[in-house]
């Protein structure tokens, strides 16, 4: 499913946060949102999926209106992880990543052997299937992040919105986590819209790039043309120097002078 947004618009308490942003995210491609803290990156996903109602504008998935859709349908088309939980609860791991299959259950249903099954994978996945028994409130922020991710995935939506994804994980996950979630773009389909922060962890992963500044989608488009230096440079307000690593891939370093 492709996920396209036009002029959304939103404030809270009457400040602006959103002005007018439209992007398109097509079937099967990994989209990354970059800008600088309190850009509207957050605000712009929980409008996409439902959590918040914009003032104006459009959201469709494949080409249907998601403020039509009720919340279980909507659920089945789109999943969210979050930018990290408040509420830990001693719930085991597995119990956690189960939960991502309750829009396919009829009510008071419990899971099954097939939501099991997909449980599992999602964890073997991400490779934290060894976490599967244990508390969420006893393991790491980076393995919390792990099985939220997995619950997501477990959710089995075509497109799904992520809100920094790597935070919290080791160098490891970092790359692991995103890659896998780019071979999911590319093997199955699945339409992907993550608000990043490191530039060079979008080089590597990412299709397509929007740039969120101030509120504004300041430019968006392919990869390639949308990282360079001075689009970059601009939307975080500090010289940059661009290079390429050995493969190609783009990668980004900040000018800066450390006075004694």
């Amino acid at each position: 499913m492709s996920l396209v947004c036009t002029n959304i618009t939103f404030a809270y308490n009457g400040t602006r946060v959103l002005h007018q942003v439209s992007l398109d995210v097509p079937k099967g491609s990994f989209c990354a949102l970059l800008g600088r803290n309190g850009s509207g990156k957050t605000t712009l996903l929980h409008c996409l999926c439902g959590i918040l109602h914009p003032e104006s504008g459009e959201i469709m998935v494949d080409n249907n209106p998601v403020h039509l859709v009720n919340g279980t349908a909507r659920a089945k088309c789109i999943s969210l992880v979050p930018q990290e939980s408040d509420q830990i609860f001693p719930f085991t791991v597995l119990d956690l990543v189960l939960m991502g299959r309750n829009p396919h259950l009829s009510r008071f249903a419990m899971p099954g052997a097939e939501d099991e099954k997909s449980a599992w994978q999602a964890l073997e996945l991400l490779g934290a299937a060894h976490l599967a028994k244990r508390r969420v409130n006893q393991i790491s922020g980076g393995e919390r992040q792990l099985a939220t991710v997995a619950r997501a995935l477990a959710q089995q939506a075509p497109v799904m919105l992520l809100d920094e994804p790597t935070n919290h994980l080791d160098f490891h996950n970092q790359y692991h986590l995103l890659y896998q979630i780019r071979k999911l773009c590319r093997d199955q389909n699945l339409t992907v819209l993550a608000s990043m922060h490191n530039p060079n962890a979008v080089a590597a992963a990412a299709d397509r790039v929007v740039l969120l500044e101030a509120g504004h989608a300041a430019a968006q488009g392919d990869a390639e043309s949308v990282l360079t230096q001075k689009q970059l440079s601009r939307l975080y307000g500090m010289p940059l120097v661009e290079s390429r690593l050995t493969g190609g891939q783009k990668h980004f370093m900040p000018v800066m002078e450390f006075r004694r």
